[in-house]
């Protein structure tokens, strides 16, 4: 078979295949696309977006369950941003049932942990972890999301206040991403995010001196891949460390700086913790008059926005109106529906704190009774805590130690890996251009080939023309001789009818003559009468005129078309003056005197309405 007609082949039932697969699941493609656009909206508005889903999903029961867990997954996150942790994670478990054993169930368990962790469901959310965790290792060895999961797992020990398994897992998140099969374009960004969480870690733990070290360090390379967002939240922490550590001056100065860099991103949940580390400035200074209006402030904010953390504002907030007396605005702060909600999920350590702060005001509004229980639960919470925290103070002094090793290790492990990747990249730059090169040979010659292909087809092409050109002209040639002996043979013919015709109508007159000689005077007047009868009918006139159409037969209506004017025998008159026949030949023909042709030539002229001085004859053979 022809390599073309292969090649042909092929590529129309590559296209019938392609078509199949497209109209076989176009419902499936369709959906994909509708939760991809309700996605690009859905952190700016999970309301609408929630509702989107659930329609999506309510208008397509029967697709592929895939793609339900997909849907699932997106409404479980648009649950968790709106604060609705039990949707969410209803949603979240039907997304992990229909995921089976794809990557999308891994994710799903991240998500599902997620919401059990802000809802203070610590051991269901690290269960969901721990099989993520588990699946990812055994089955899709996905290192990015591995180093995800480690990182949600250091947060959730973060919020139990175990904070020395929370720094380990972040390491370990860190030596994942630090590893030489480590392929991810956001290596970057991933291993700052990893290295402030770390920080923060070592801030919440009371490792301040640590977390400032950390923190300066990551500072300009936020910085410089401009991650403003991480570069506030991590100021946010420093300044919470530098407040912790006297140093307010640095504390207050970092915070103006990242307030007027919230304003630039009109973001105003960052924009919240700025202004509640002033706050914080003014009441370790003990001024709580200065730190009320920058409370309120915060507060507003996160009340506005919906934050899961605004206990953390509400307790100095409310430590700064108990020393200014500010019952009135305290009790505000009380009944205000976010506090509530961050209450019912809150961790035990901020949930003893608001407690102790929330006595000084609600004490005189409670029974003895209520009052006990109150301070009974302060004292259970206290004990909890505190044996918590006695569990991590030998883990945080060993935490200390293995800091600086780990981070000599980490930065011995970062420059091994980046000459790795550099030997790597400058393997594969000389593999692609090695294809490139072959490639570009392979194209170059194929094009060669066509083009060699292309020119033997047009000069074949240019030969065969030549050919059919001069077989066209012979044709011709032979066609311009066959009529012009056609014409010969028609003018013969018109002089052989002329000639008879000529000779008829002297006949004619002869016997017309014989006629009146014989007959008598009675019978001269039926005779003329024959005679003129005859002369109307001119059957040699009538022949030779039908002969002439034959031959041209556009010649009277191209004629008429031109000069409008002229009479049918106007018309007769030009056709027998194109055939060349002589004026006393037309005279004899139309039974006139000759003197009157010329007469009746000049009566034409003036209809086609030419002078003296034009040619007759110029216009007559011209005509086609």
């Amino acid at each position: 078979m022809n390599p073309k007609i292969s090649f042909s082949f092929v590529s129309i039932i590559a296209l019938i295949l392609f078509q199949v697969i497209a109209f076989a699941q176009p419902s499936a493609k369709e959906i994909n696309n509708n939760i991809d656009k309700i996605e690009s909206y859905l952190f700016q508005n999970p309301t609408q977006g929630k509702a989107d889903l659930l329609l999506l999903l309510e208008k397509n029961p029967s697709v592929p369950d895939s793609i339900k867990g997909h849907i699932y997954l997106k409404l479980a996150t648009a649950f968790g941003m709106l604060n609705q942790l039990d949707s969410g994670l209803w949603a979240a478990n039907h997304s992990i049932d229909f995921f089976n054993h794809e990557m999308g169930r891994v994710r799903a368990l991240k998500i599902n942990a997620i919401l059990y962790r802000i809802k203070g469901e610590y051991q269901l959310a690290e269960a969901a972890l721990k099989e993520g965790l588990s699946l990812n290792d055994s089955i899709w060895k996905n290192q990015p999301l591995k180093a995800t999961l480690l990182q949600e797992y250091a947060s959730l020990n973060n919020d139990q206040n175990k904070f020395y398994s929370a720094t380990q897992l972040y390491l370990k998140a860190l030596e994942t991403v630090n590893a030489p099969d480590y392929k991810d374009p956001d290596l970057t960004n991933n291993r700052l995010t990893i290295q402030v969480n770390l920080a923060e870690a070592y801030s919440q733990s009371g490792n301040h001196d640590f977390a400032i070290r950390l923190f300066n360090e990551v500072f300009p390379k936020l910085d410089s891949i401009q991650d403003y967002d991480l570069y506030i939240r991590s100021g946010y922490r420093l300044a919470d460390s530098y407040i912790k550590t006297n140093q307010c001056a640095s504390a207050e100065k970092l915070a103006n700086k990242l307030l007027a860099m919230t304003e630039a991103l009109k973001n105003a949940e960052l924009k919240s913790y700025i202004i509640l580390i002033l706050g914080m400035s003014r009441s370790h200074q003990e001024k709580y008059g200065e730190a009320i209006p920058y409370y309120r402030q915060s507060f507003e904010l996160m009340e506005k926005n919906q934050s899961a953390f605004i206990l953390e504002c509400a307790i100095p907030y409310l430590t700064a109106l108990k020393n200014t007396n500010g019952y009135e605005e305290a009790h505000k702060i009380f009944n205000s529906p976010s506090v509530q909600t961050a209450l019912t999920s809150a961790m035990k350590s901020s949930l003893l704190n608001f407690k102790k702060v929330a006595v000084n005001f609600i004490w005189n509004e409670m029974s003895p009774t209520q009052l006990h229980a109150y301070y009974q639960d302060i004292l259970k919470l206290s004990d909890t805590v505190n044996i918590e925290g006695q569990k991590q103070q030998a883990l945080e002094l060993q935490a200390k130690y293995q800091f600086e090793e780990q981070e000599k290790n980490t930065k011995s492990l970062i420059r091994e890996n980046e000459l790795l990747r550099s030997r790597e990249d400058y393997k594969r730059k000389q593999i692609y251009l090695v294809i490139i090169i072959a490639s570009l040979l392979i194209i170059t010659f194929l094009l060669s080939a066509l083009r060699i292909r292309q020119r033997s087809l047009i000069q074949a092409k240019e030969l065969e023309v030549k050919k059919k050109e001069v077989e066209i002209h012979k044709q011709q040639t032979e066609w311009a001789v066959q009529e012009k002996n056609y014409r010969g043979q028609l003018l013969e013919q018109q002089k052989i009818v002329l000639t008879q015709t000529l000779a008829d109508s002297e006949k004619l007159k002869e016997k017309m003559n014989q006629l009146v000689e014989e007959q008598a005077i009675e019978r001269r007047k039926e005779l003329l009468e024959q005679f003129e009868t005859t002369k109307d009918e001119k059957p040699g006139v009538s022949n030779l005129l039908m002969l002439f159409n034959n031959i041209n037969p556009t010649f009277n209506s191209e004629l008429i078309k031109l000069h409008p004017k002229l009479s049918q025998s106007d018309l007769q008159f030009c056709s027998l003056y194109r055939m060349n026949i002589s004026t006393k030949d037309i005279a004899a023909l139309l039974q006139i005197e000759p003197r009157s042709i010329y007469a009746k030539k000049y009566r034409i002229m003036e209809k086609m309405g030419l002078g003296l001085e034009d040619d007759f004859d110029k216009v007559i053979f011209n005509e086609s």
